[in-house]
């Protein structure tokens, strides 16, 4: 997935997510590979919508697999690879 497109996913998800939330928060937390997102991204996003991105990386399906199982991750966006998708899904 290119970066451009994953960008606007993550707008559009972390608007999606937003939207919908019960909780009226200024902020968004959000997982992801530290690859997956453009320089600008997280600036343009609060820029757009006056919601600062709380961003945390991290570098392997094992490692995310770890957090989502420890539970209560406190993250609104969470973006695992798609081979690992179904079994985190579960988890």
């Amino acid at each position: 997935m290119s970066i451009s497109i994953f960008s606007k996913a993550l707008l559009a998800a972390a608007g999606l997510t937003l939207s919908i939330s019960a909780q009226a928060e200024s902020t968004v937390h959000i997982y992801n590979w530290s690859d997956y997102i453009g320089k600008t991204t997280r600036a343009d996003f609060e820029a757009a919508t006056g919601i600062k991105p709380m961003y945390d990386v991290f570098d392997s399906n094992e490692t995310l697999e770890a957090k989502l199982l420890a539970g209560r991750t406190g993250y609104d966006v969470v973006v695992p690879s798609n081979h690992f998708l179904g079994k985190q899904i579960k988890a």
